[in-house]
């Protein structure tokens, strides 16, 4: 998808359509995970994910003058790609949910990033440059999480010395 060669309202139907998939995506996420403050943190993910879609919803009422009824079917497609390879289950591991949403998160950003470049409109170009700096965001968050999981802290906070006294 190229979106230099795509119209403002193609664009715009796609965001729509990233931002309901990505808030399904997450939905769908916490509601197989058992762990309260995850779970709570990823429902944080899923609502962003909704504020997102209204904002981008309202954009293409304004921009486009008519209501998003005729979306493509699917949004950005490498998010699609990334989460429909993966299937949440109790068995899936943290790390791997983690680094697909981290790559979802990262695609998003990017396509709000192109947005924001071709955008003629200084308040489009705004809005999707503060789209972009949330789903950067996103992505911090989602990567200092995986970092806490997978043990890959800072030097002082190891409690013990043992392998630096060597």
């Amino acid at each position: 998808m190229q979106i230099e060669k795509m119209t403002i309202e193609d664009i715009l139907g796609v965001a729509v359509v990233t931002e309901i998939q990505g808030h399904r995506f997450y939905q769908n996420l916490s509601e197989k995970i058992s762990n309260p403050v995850v779970k709570k943190r990823i429902e944080g993910l899923a609502s962003d994910e909704a504020r997102h879609q209204v904002m981008m919803e309202d954009l293409y009422r304004k921009i486009v003058g008519k209501e998003p009824q005729s979306l493509p079917q699917k949004g950005v497609p490498d998010i699609i790609k990334a989460i429909a390879s993966l299937r949440v289950n109790d068995r899936t591991q943290v790390l791997g949910v983690l680094e697909m949403a981290i790559e979802a998160e990262t695609t998003s950003a990017k396509f709000y990033q192109r947005g924001a470049s071709i955008a003629t409109d200084n308040k489009i170009r705004l809005i999707f440059e503060e789209l972009e700096r949330e789903e950067d965001g996103h992505f911090n968050y989602l990567v200092s999480e995986r970092a806490a999981l997978s043990g890959d802290l800072y030097w002082f906070s190891i409690s013990d010395s043992a392998m630096m006294e060597e």
